[in-house]
């Protein structure tokens, strides 16, 4: 009788456990919402890796407060192999598996319009997770094609070529990857460079393959010029490469140089003391002004977990999650019509802050900040940072029609 009464009472303690287990910590219950996230995983490592981390990050703290609709949600990830056929084929081959209302991932610009072709003709739901080609959302822009976080390169590039326009340097060169990244990037930056400075003139443009840049002879030419400013969309080795190449030949202290990627965390570590003074470029993290206190513990969280400083594709992945939350809760329900709708003009607290989903274009209106590159201690850091408000840097929406009725 002694053993039964301590038994029962044994299970009265551990049914009270669990039960204030439960009420701490509300784990999401049921048949998980898969979110396909088919990313430039082979040829695209250096963005879609912290991808994976950013929704792996923001998986584990949505199932952790309870899920979405009471479900768990869970982020597949799936390699596009850097090939747009091969990558239609992958999300062909998922849709038919796990009939998802939605689907996500970083890819390479060519990959994300294949992508979008396809979301309109199917009419399934794409939420890409950064920036590549602005046309998808643009020019090309339907009802079934969003992007999980902004600024759009043409955005980027307006507010670099506002800084730089201040600097009254009128003698371009350019030098970029030859697709479509490269050349958005540099039509965006001169667009904008010219509304601000229209005396500014292009002395050469230099077009380079991935991963094989020529360096030297490209940096002989533009000295040869007589440029007395570059712009570049450069990155990875390529981007390193032509730095390093530049300032051992002293070009670096002659030109202004303006590119979005030289002011990245992750770029900033490899190119260390050799990092060129007074590059225009953007923040991820401004390194002197204060941030958002949920982009501050995001940072911190995502130190601690993968030991090295937040990327930009890992921030635009949990912001992607972010918004996907937000729109299915709108929509309350797992459904891609619903879900579609409830995002055009979507309000949603995030990382940057208060957000909204534009209605013309589907990209939310986050900011970035513009800075200036020098060093301290040894180290790269930017100064003279400024936060530019998200909203302020969009094309108007007068400039999309007419894209969309060419």
């Amino acid at each position: 009788m002694l053993r039964i009464s301590w038994f029962n009472m044994i299970r009265k303690w551990f049914f009270v456990f669990s039960l204030l287990l439960a009420l701490t910590f509300p784990a999401a219950a049921g048949e998980p919402i898969i979110i396909p996230d088919i990313s430039s995983y082979t040829v695209g490592a250096a963005f879609a890796g912290p991808t994976r981390q950013g929704f792996d990050m923001a998986e584990e703290e949505i199932n952790a407060a309870g899920g979405v609709l009471g479900r768990p949600i869970k982020f597949e990830h799936i390699d596009d192999i850097g090939d747009p056929g091969a990558a239609v084929t992958k999300l062909e081959q998922i849709i038919l598996k796990e009939k998802p209302i939605l689907f996500t991932g970083c890819n390479l610009a060519t990959i994300e319009r294949a992508f979008s072709a396809y979301a309109k003709k199917n009419k399934i739901l794409q939420i890409s997770s950064c920036t590549n080609g602005d046309q998808v959302v643009l020019k090309d822009g339907h009802d079934y094609m969003f992007r999980g976080a902004g600024p759009l390169t043409y955005g980027i590039n307006m507010g670099m070529a506002e800084r730089a326009a201040q600097k009254r340097k009128l003698k371009w060169a350019a030098i970029n990857h030859n697709y479509a990244w490269g050349q958005e990037n540099l039509a965006g930056f001169k667009e904008n460079l010219h509304s601000y400075l229209p005396q500014a003139s292009w002395v050469a443009e230099h077009w380079v393959t991935v991963g094989k840049i020529n360096a030297g002879s490209i940096v002989n030419a533009v000295m040869k010029s007589g440029a007395n400013a570059i712009y570049t969309s450069l990155w990875g080795s390529d981007l390193s490469q032509f730095l390093r190449e530049a300032k051992k030949r002293g070009l670096t202290e002659k030109v202004l140089i303006v590119g979005e990627g030289i002011g990245r965390p992750y770029f900033m570590k490899v190119i260390k003391g050799e990092m060129p003074l007074g590059v225009v470029t953007v923040g991820i993290l401004p390194y002197e002004d204060p941030v958002t206190p949920k982009m501050k513990a995001f940072a911190q969280k995502y130190q601690e977990k993968y030991h090295q400083s937040v990327r930009y594709a890992a921030m635009s992945a949990y912001m992607t999650a972010t918004s996907i939350v937000a729109a299915i809760e709108k929509a309350g329900a797992v459904d891609t019509e619903k879900v579609a709708a409830a995002l055009k003009g979507l309000k949603f607290d995030s990382i940057y802050g208060p957000i909204t989903v534009r209605a013309i274009d589907n990209v939310p209106d986050n900011g970035m900040w513009v800075g200036e590159t020098a060093l301290k201690n040894g180290q790269p850091i930017l100064v003279n940072v400024k936060y530019l408000d998200g909203k302020d840097y969009f094309p108007s929406d007068e400039y999309i029609k007419k894209l969309r009725a060419k």
